[in-house]
């Protein structure tokens, strides 16, 4: 009986072991685009709170998963014009349900609980559309400094530097022009602190999302960071929120010195402001549906160093 039982779970293992096999190795003979060259446009597409959970929706996993769906088709047509897309995502909604089920559970875990959450939702969409590429979502810790005094006046932010030569060999070796669409640095990344001994430890904060995918475009030298929101532009804080003006676009970053709303605006124009200025690339906010349009200069606000 034991053998039987054995013999069975041997036997299972083989079917498994050839099914895997099989549907490892079938989708890679089928005809696909050849993945994006070295030189292909960067995009950091951050993918807002509200581009996953809009306003006034349950946050239930029908609803995130239907917006992920949207979000994975906005990703499509950037892939499908030759663009290499790197995605973060927010996650406030959904960590502050988490809080608010469990007031004892440190930031930081909640943090790696909901990147976790929402990267395994992204990566199952994005792997739905886009069968002929890989799909990864990485859990992502961000370095914060334990002095920083956004502890006490919480708001939310960290920084080698490589010739062109350097640059395009790290490209080669790591296979950042393999196709891979990465989703990290999700609600911003997890916070560590790094002590004198280089020794990491978790610490109670939430890191700005804007700001995390703008330093992620910076290290990653990206051409274009995108934030795709649930508004289609940015509009002129002085007649908000009477009317809505959309900002001429597109705008250099030294023109954007305007009181936007700090909980929702004011950090995207702050992260697209840095990224613009460190890289010489363009930042833009608008609707997640006019992801492409939006690089095509066709719709929400751009902005230029």
């Amino acid at each position: 009986m034991a053998r039987s039982a054995a013999a069975a779970r041997l036997s299972r293992r083989a079917q498994c072991a050839a099914f895997a096999s099989a549907t490892a190795s079938a989708p890679l003979q089928a005809a696909s685009p050849p993945p994006p060259s070295v030189g292909a446009p960067i995009v950091v597409v951050a993918f807002g709170g509200n581009a996953l959970l809009k306003r006034g929706e349950p946050l239930t996993m029908e609803v995130q998963q239907r917006n992920a769906k949207t979000a994975a088709a906005a990703v499509r047509q950037l892939v499908d014009a030759g663009y290499s897309v790197c995605c973060t995502h927010g996650n406030g909604p959904q960590v502050g349900m988490l809080a608010l089920q469990d007031p004892t559970a440190r930031l930081e875990v909640l943090d790696a609980e909901t990147e976790g959450q929402l990267g395994f939702l992204l990566e199952l969409e994005l792997a739905n559309a886009l069968q002929h590429r890989q799909v990864a979502a990485l859990l992502t810790q961000v370095v914060v400094d334990p002095g920083d005094e956004a502890f006490q006046h919480p708001r939310k932010q960290v920084g080698p530097r490589y010739s062109k030569q350097e640059a395009e060999q790290m490209a080669r070796d790591k296979g950042w022009a393999a196709g891979i669409i990465t989703v990290c640095c999700g609600g911003g990344g997890i916070p560590v602190a790094v002590d004198g001994r280089g020794m990491r430890r978790g610490v109670e904060a939430v890191v700005d999302k804007d700001e995390a995918s703008a330093l992620l475009g910076i290290k990653l030298k990206a051409d274009w960071l995108l934030m795709l929101t649930d508004a289609g532009a940015i509009y002129d804080p002085s007649g908000w929120p009477r009317e809505q003006r959309p900002i001429p676009s597109p705008v250099k970053a030294g023109q954007l010195q305007m009181s936007f709303a700090s909980g929702s605006m004011a950090p995207k124009v702050a992260a697209a402001c840095r990224f613009v200025t460190a890289t010489g690339g363009k930042a833009a906010v608008g609707s997640i549906g006019d992801a492409l349009h939006i690089l095509q200069g066709r719709a929400g606000t751009v902005i230029e160093a």
